[in-house]
């Protein structure tokens, strides 16, 4: 090889695409670890998780996408402080009833009507408030009340209503299991209006709940917070009460109504502090589950550790088991399938979501419908850290591609196509998974959710809140961040190619020494989405290790250019897998020399060529073999990835 020539082609590095080139494709990830638990399957986190709510929301969608009248309106007129709910069940009609209080604060002055939801299947018999009959219409699924008197801002009321029938839809629902009768419910999303008048929406959160159910004397009733009594009424029934002190909102309220063995475990707080775990599980199911839900005091308190302590610590956690295919994050207590009582630990994952949204769902609440992954891509997420947590950070990553499997989401995670889909929850949780690398490191992301919580602990929030939170960590805007990968579709895709070539400036003697100059280009080609800017993690390997370089890509077609003291022998495109993309691989390269008229002189490199490094050199020869004169020359190269030119000086 001639030295001036090699210097030459090292030079035409600096505006070439390559002089030598390597391409690289996706993996799929390494294979996942020797553990315990192997990683979810999609279809199983389809029918447990969102599948069933969203069968719920699909009955409710109408409804719900059509704008909100004026009476829908109105609620926003009061806040609701406190709901008292005492209720009998009757197994042999199936059918619900009692009275509901509800006490509330006016928020505008001269507040004269006050409207509920409730299914009009259902039937009210009396409304009253201050000991006083209240004029009321009960129809398309509303109660309208009127009230004794007016009441002004800040002002506090009552309202009583005595109601009672068959809940229509599938919020409450009676089944048996060995013969023996439940009654459960599962109102996500708006479903609680289906068995009981309330102000059905997450945005308003009652500060406490009563719970009271009289039922068969040899049924036990669950509920949210504590059982604060078990009365014995002597004529076949038993009345539980159970009191939910920490704010609720209506679609958490719940029940399980059947013939329950439990026990109870505790989480330790601290040294001398315990928390009772009260599980309630069908008998025949008793030695299953006392294996699969040993885990819950240990995942109480991982999760304490990172994001806060457990919100509810005054009160209780658990689980009652209930015949609904998957499970719900009902507040203090999940409601847990059947199907994932295995005695296995199979479904470990899923116990550990539900706990998860104690913080992210109970604890800080979505304001609307179309936040719902604040709910959902967090908790999936947290699967992941705990996961993480378990087996390092190589089985994290494997669990995240698993979310993944499908290689395509659908639609926004805000204001999705579908309220309770793959895309909020899996695409979710990559959002997180991104965020963390985009903020810094894992401490970043967890210190984010830590500012939100302190900010929205026991209320509502919404996305661009959390932006905001991000955003303090972040230190500067995420809009660009949040409009690509929040609100935005798809994904991008990635093509790359690069080169590396060596400097030798033995002859300039103001030189410090040689090295090798690498050129990186980035193509994205994606056509259902416009151009994303992500930071991308680019890792050289050389004989003297490994360095990792950041490229902040931002455009269709870019450029990358770095140095190093050794040879690199390979190059890695975002190897742990920070980005949501698709990546692809290219494998033909031309390289070319062609004289001042644009006439062909040398094939350098023409056809396939594998990812790695590969050297180029140019003898000075024509075609034919023969030296060519001193002068002007152009090398042109052609790649999968783009194409460009250098001039080159031949000097004999």
């Amino acid at each position: 090889m001639l030295r001036g020539t090699r210097c030459l082609l090292a030079m035409l590095a600096a505006s070439l695409v390559a002089a030598a080139v390597g391409f690289a494709a996706a993996t799929a990830g390494a294979a996942p670890l020797e553990t315990d638990h192997a990683l979810p399957n999609p279809t199983d986190r389809a029918r447990f998780l969102w599948e069933p709510k969203q069968a719920a929301f699909e009955r409710l969608e109408e409804t719900l996408a059509a704008p909100r009248d004026a009476a829908e309106r109105s609620q926003d007129d009061f806040d609701v402080v406190f709901y008292d709910l005492d209720l009998v069940v009757d197994f042999p009609s199936e059918g619900v009833g009692g009275d509901v209080t509800m006490r509330a604060v006016s928020l505008v002055d001269g507040l004269s009507t006050v409207i509920l939801n409730l299914y009009d299947s259902m039937t009210v018999a009396s409304v009253t408030g201050n000991l006083t009959s209240l004029a009321y219409t009960h129809s398309e699924d509303l109660v309208t009340i009127v009230l004794d008197e007016p009441v002004d801002t800040g002002e506090t009321f009552e309202v009583t209503i005595e109601y009672g029938g068959v809940p229509a839809g599938y919020a409450f629902q009676f089944r048996t299991h060995e013969d023996a009768p439940i009654a459960s419910t599962l109102s996500e999303p708006e479903g609680a209006r289906e068995w009981w008048p309330c102000k059905d929406t997450p945005a308003d959160k009652a500060d406490s709940v009563r719970i009271a159910f009289t039922v068969p004397d040899d049924l036990v009733a669950v509920c949210e917070g504590l059982l604060t009594s078990e009365i014995d009424n002597g004529d076949g029934t038993k009345t539980f009460t159970w009191y939910e002190s920490y704010p609720i909102t209506t679609y958490l309220v719940s029940t399980g109504i059947t013939n329950y063995a439990s026990w109870v475990d505790y989480y330790h707080p601290a040294r001398s502090d315990s928390m009772p775990i009260t599980n309630y599980v069908y008998p025949e199911d008793l030695a299953d589950a006392l294996i699969d839900l040993d885990i819950t005091p240990n995942g109480i308190g991982f999760f304490a550790s990172i994001f806060g302590e457990y919100p509810f610590i005054d009160e209780k956690y658990g689980h009652k088991e209930f015949p609904w295919g998957g499970a719900m994050e009902h507040q203090t207590c999940t409601s847990y399938g059947r199907i994932l009582i295995t005695g296995d630990h199979h479904y470990d994952w899923v116990l550990i979501h539900e706990l998860a949204h104690q913080w992210w769902g109970d604890w800080v609440t979505c304001r609307t419908w179309d936040d719902i992954w604040l709910n959902e891509g967090f908790s999936v997420y947290s699967e992941a850290l705990w996961f993480e947590d378990l087996y390092g950070f190589e089985y994290y990553k494997d669990y995240m591609l698993a979310d993944d499997s499908f290689g395509y989401f659908d639609g926004p995670i805000y204001d999705p196509w579908a309220t309770f889909s793959r895309t909020v929850y899996s695409k979710g949780s990559w959002t997180l998974h991104m965020l963390r690398h985009v903020l810094g490191d894992r401490d970043d992301i967890l210190e984010t959710l830590a500012l939100y919580a302190s900010e929205h602990a026991y209320g509502t929030a919404v996305t661009s809140e959390f932006q905001a939170a991000a955003e303090t960590v972040y230190g500067g805007s995420l809009d660009w961040f949040f409009q690509q990968w929040v609100y935005g579709e798809n994904r991008p895709y990635y093509e790359y190619a690069w080169v590396a070539t060596y400097y030798e400036y033995a002859w300039v003697a103001s030189d410090a020494g040689d090295h090798w100059n690498v050129m990186l280009h980035v193509d994205q080609v994606q056509e259902d989405a416009g151009v994303f800017t992500m930071p991308i993690d680019i890792v050289l390997e050389t004989a003297a290790g490994e360095t990792t370089v950041v490229v902040w890509n931002d455009q269709w077609s870019q450029d990358f250019f770095f140095a190093v003291d050794d040879e690199p022998t390979a190059l890695a495109f975002d190897p742990d897998h920070w980005i949501l993309k698709h990546l692809d691989e290219g494998t033909g390269v031309a390289l070319a020399v062609y004289d001042v008229a644009g006439r062909h002189v040398a094939t350098l490199a023409d056809g396939p060529a594998a990812p790695g490094v590969h050297e180029v050199s140019w003898d000075g020869r024509d075609a034919g073999g023969a030296q060519v004169a001193s002068g002007v020359y152009f090398a042109r190269l052609v790649t999968d990835a783009g194409d460009a030119s250098h001039k080159l000086l031949r000097v004999k």
